[in-house]
C-alpha cells in the first residue's frame, strides 16, 4: 500500500537523490518541476521503498507520475492500480520512458492503452548548441542576441542569489501584472510555483539568471539538475517588448552556468503551437518521446 502526502519543499532531501540515481531523464521527474506544478493541480508525493510515486486527481483519472527507484515496475505499476481502486478511480500514467512503456505494454495489456505522448515530448539540445549558437541555422538567434547588446549596451547578467533573489521576485510580479496572469488559471498557478522556488531558492540546488538594462530586470530563467549531465530549464520569461530579451537569457543562462552539462532539458511544448515553434528553431538534438497509459 502506497502512503501518499502533499508534495512539500522538504521532500527535497530524499525525493530527488532517488531520481537523480534512477537514470529517467524527462522534466516531469525533476523535483523543482513537480513543486512548480504542484500549484496546478494539488500534488500528493510518497516514497515507498526507495521508489517515487506522485498522484494528483483530475475530473475523471487519478494521475499517476510513472514511479521510479529501487522498486521492481511491475510491482510499482501493481500498487498504483491498487491504490485507483481503492479510490474508485480510472487511472492516466504519465511521464513514461520508453522503456515504461514496453513494460506497460508486456506486463498489462489488459488494462491500460498505451500511446505515444507527443504533446508531452521533452526538447533536448546540446549545450554547446545553445552556447555558441554555431553556424547558418542559428544566425536568426545571433542576430536576436546582436540586436539587444546594440540596444542595451550596458546590459548585465546577474545569477540568482540569496542575496538578491528579492529582484527576481519583483520581476515575476511585475511580469504578472504586465501580462494580466490574473485572467489565466494557469499562469497564476505557474506565479505560484515560481514564488515557491524562490522563496526557497537555497534549499533545493536550483540555478537561476536574470538580464538587466538600464537597473531593470527584463528577463528571469530557473533551472536545476537533472543528474550530472543534463539540466532542466523549467521558467523562462522576458518582458516581450524588449527586443532579444529571450535570446539573450537563453544563451548567457546557458554559456555562465550550463557548462559542465552535456544536455538542456527545454521541457516540453503542451501542445502550444507557438511554444512548439520556439522549441524547435533551437534545433533540439533529441525530441524524447514520453506515453500515456490509460486505463480502458
Amino acid at each position: 500500500m502506497i502512503e501518499f502526502k502533499s508534495i512539500t519543499t522538504e521532500d527535497f532531501a530524499t525525493v530527488s537523490p532517488i531520481l537523480k540515481r534512477s537514470g529517467i531523464e524527462n522534466c516531469e521527474h525533476c523535483f523543482a518541476t513537480m513543486l512548480v506544478w504542484a500549484h496546478r493541480h494539488p500534488v500528493e508525493i510518497s516514497v515507498t521503498e526507495n521508489t517515487v510515486f506522485m498522484r494528483s486527481a483530475g475530473d475523471k483519472h487519478t494521475w499517476y507520475l510513472y514511479p521510479r527507484g529501487e522498486m521492481d515496475p511491475v510491482k510499482a505499476i501493481n500498487l498504483i492500480i491498487q491504490d485507483a481502486r481503492r479510490r474508485e478511480s480510472k487511472i492516466s500514467i504519465y511521464g513514461i520512458d520508453r522503456a515504461g512503456a514496453q513494460v506497460i505494454k508486456n506486463n498489462f495489456s489488459d488494462i491500460f492503452d498505451v500511446t505515444e505522448d507527443r504533446n508531452g515530448a521533452d526538447y533536448i539540445y546540446n549545450s554547446r548548441d545553445l552556447i555558441n549558437l554555431p553556424g547558418k541555422k542559428y544566425q536568426k538567434k545571433r542576430n536576436h542576441c546582436s540586436r539587444f547588446v546594440r540596444e542595451n549596451p550596458d546590459y548585465k547578467f546577474i545569477p540568482i542569489t540569496t542575496e538578491n533573489v528579492q529582484r527576481a521576485k519583483d520581476f515575476e510580479i511585475s511580469w504578472c501584472q504586465r501580462y494580466n496572469c490574473d485572467n489565466g488559471r494557469d499562469l497564476v498557478s505557474e506565479q505560484q510555483g515560481i514564488m515557491q522556488l524562490l522563496n526557497n531558492f537555497d534549499k533545493m540546488d536550483l540555478m537561476g539568471a536574470m538580464i538587466e538594462t538600464g537597473g531593470q530586470i527584463v528577463a528571469m530563467s530557473i533551472a536545476a539538475p537533472i543528474n550530472e549531465r543534463m539540466v532542466d530549464v523549467m521558467i523562462e520569461k522576458a518582458y516581450h517588448d524588449v527586443n532579444g530579451a529571450y535570446a539573450v537569457i537563453n544563451r548567457d543562462f546557458a554559456a555562465n552556468c550550463f557548462g559542465n552539462f552535456m544536455y538542456i532539458n527545454r521541457e516540453d511544448d503542451m501542445g502550444m503551437e507557438n511554444l512548439r515553434k520556439a522549441k524547435l528553431s533551437y534545433y533540439p538534438c533529441e525530441i524524447k518521446s514520453k506515453f500515456l497509459a490509460q486505463s480502458k
